[in-house]
């Protein structure tokens, strides 16, 4: 049976990525991109296919911030809640998940907030892993719990969802902020890294993103964590390609789709 997958889009280097690309082609998926940034369509419209024909939302980080006021944003929230919870009369819920921004869109649509922390991450950080995210049938795929980070704001975990990891931050002021990194509610999931992210996705981040590293502040060297950033992730490459392709099919199998 075929399936459809809506993937929602909000910078045009920010992509679902080759590992995750595959592993939903490999399942049958037809993939829809639904472009949301400046020119496509300048954050003023958010035209997406109707729920009842998707069977899989993917919304991908971005540089925005979910508490930008901008009509695309407000009406993609309205989306994925509609998705998450199966609002505006879905027969059930279609399994949503939230990448980065993506995520916080998704806490906040479910009624969580987001905020910013103070500080920027850029690279692989450890994550804590709850006792329910170590037990749950699709993030306890996550056996190494070493995630690429890209994000500089924080979301909560919305009412009626479950936090699976938490994460540590070192801000600009130097000080320390923990914060959820991944939560499940229902079928649906949110996580504040990038399990989509391939190593040639990597190389073309540090060349677009560049500046990013500079936002993470005084103590630490841009250049330096750049190239840190791209040796430490080809070595881990494969080992988190793997783990986060078993845990994409772990969540089609629970979802009743694979």
């Amino acid at each position: 049976m075929n399936r459809h997958a809506v993937i929602i889009q909000h910078y045009p280097v920010e992509t679902l990525g080759g590992n995750f690309t595959a592993v939903l082609q490999d399942a049958g998926f037809t993939l829809t991109v639904v472009p949301v940034f400046a020119g496509a369509p300048d954050f003023a419209a958010f035209d997406a296919p109707d729920l009842s024909d998707a069977d899989l939302v993917i919304s991908l980080g971005g540089p925005m911030s979910a508490n930008d006021d901008y009509p695309a944003l407000r009406q993609e929230m309205a989306y994925l809640r509609a998705a998450a919870t199966g609002d505006l009369g879905n027969a059930a819920p279609t399994p949503v998940v939230g990448i980065c921004l993506g995520a916080q869109l998704l806490s906040r649509a479910l009624g969580g907030a987001v905020a910013p922390t103070g500080g920027y991450q850029f690279g692989l950080r450890k994550i804590d892993v709850t006792a329910d995210g170590a037990a749950d049938p699709v993030f306890g795929e996550v056996k190494i719990p070493l995630v690429p980070t890209l994000h500089g704001e924080q979301f909560t975990v919305p009412p009626d969802s479950t936090l699976l990891a938490e994460g540590t931050m070192l801000r600009r002021d130097g000080g320390y902020v923990r914060f959820p990194m991944a939560f499940r509610h229902g079928i649906s999931y949110g996580f504040q890294f990038e399990p989509q992210l391939t190593l040639d996705e990597l190389r073309i981040w540090n060349r677009e993103l560049a500046g990013d590293y500079h936002l993470m502040g005084d103590r630490f060297n841009a250049t330096q964590e750049a190239a840190r950033n791209l040796r430490e992730f080809a070595a881990f490459a494969p080992h988190h390609e793997a783990q986060m392709a078993r845990m994409l099919r772990a969540l089609l199998t629970q979802a009743g789709l694979l």
